[in-house]
């Protein structure tokens, strides 16, 4: 057996998976679309030819999707089920924090210990001092993974036994996160209004500050690349919902993620999903 499986093999995932083997773990590793093992494989890791396969060889498996529907599908199955039973699963995937508590009950109701976690950084981040990665659960069973979680991030901070917690952070960490991002769009467009180069609003901003590639992309017009620190609309999209999800279940005010997930919709009607964040300046600039 492998020490731990990491299941997706997003950025993310990836990233997570070369941080353990960087550290010596021995890792088994899959992913939907199979030509995403390779490079992890090459570096060490055993990759599963199915997902069966790569649950069974480990007694601890990290999930790291898209968000809990595509979990549910994976593991709610009868193939899937008897595997369950005394291994732990940490979700590392995004999600609402009543998304959260919902797994925590499927998961241990089928034998499984069960960690929810939220990655509070860039992949580049990862396994350096300046990851972050929150963690909830029982006590003991984040005391058994804490060695692999700590490879992982230099700020690994334990939150307590509310599964909800780490859901939540990430949501708030979003809320900022997504400001800033829809916030700087509008600067430029501001900035597009008063005959004011976009790139003299860029050289304000700190050099590492999440706006300054978002405004060289509508400075430059260059949204077909997402650099490193960058994100598609579809992908802001999917955030946005999640804070309007929240907002929803928990009846709390709703319209800044309301107006997000509008700009955002509108943006992909255009088609432009799959382009840069920056790419909802091309919808916005139509309102007058």
């Amino acid at each position: 057996m492998s020490d731990i499986t990491v299941i997706g093999l997003g950025a993310m995932g990836s990233a997570l998976a070369r941080t353990l083997l960087d550290a010596r773990r021995n890792v088994t590793v899959w992913n939907r679309s199979p030509e995403k093992t390779q490079p992890l494989v090459a570096q060490g890791a055993l990759g599963a030819s199915n997902f069966v396969e790569a649950l069974a060889a480990s007694p601890r498996v990290i999930v790291c999707l898209l968000d809990y529907d595509a979990t549910t599908k994976l593991f709610d199955r009868p193939d899937v089920l008897p595997l369950l039973n005394g291994r732990t699963v940490i979700q590392l995937s995004t999600a609402t924090p009543k998304e959260a508590a919902i797994s925590e009950k499927w998961f241990s109701d089928h034998g499984a210990s069960y960690l929810d976690g939220a990655i509070l950084c860039w992949p580049g981040n990862i396994g350096t001092a300046t990851g972050q990665i929150v963690v909830a659960g029982p006590e003991p069973v984040f005391d058994d993974c804490r060695a692999d979680l700590e490879h992982l991030a230099g700020d690994l901070r334990y939150l307590g036994k509310n599964i909800r917690a780490p859901a939540t952070l990430d949501l708030a960490f979003l809320s900022r996160t997504l400001g800033i991002i829809f916030g700087s769009i509008h600067g430029a467009l501001v900035c597009e209004a008063e005959d004011v180069p976009v790139s003299e609003f860029t050289a304000l901003l700190p050099a590492h500050d999440r706006a300054v590639p978002l405004t060289q992309a509508i400075n430059d017009g260059s949204f077909d690349t997402i650099t490193k620190a960058g994100a598609a609309v579809d992908v802001a999209g999917s955030a946005a919902k999640r804070m309007q999800q929240q907002a929803n279940d928990a009846g709390i005010n709703s319209e800044l993620p309301d107006l997000m997930c509008d700009w955002v919709k509108r943006a992909q009607k255009a088609g432009y999903g799959s382009q840069e964040t920056a790419a909802i300046i091309k919808v916005i600039r139509q309102d007058h």
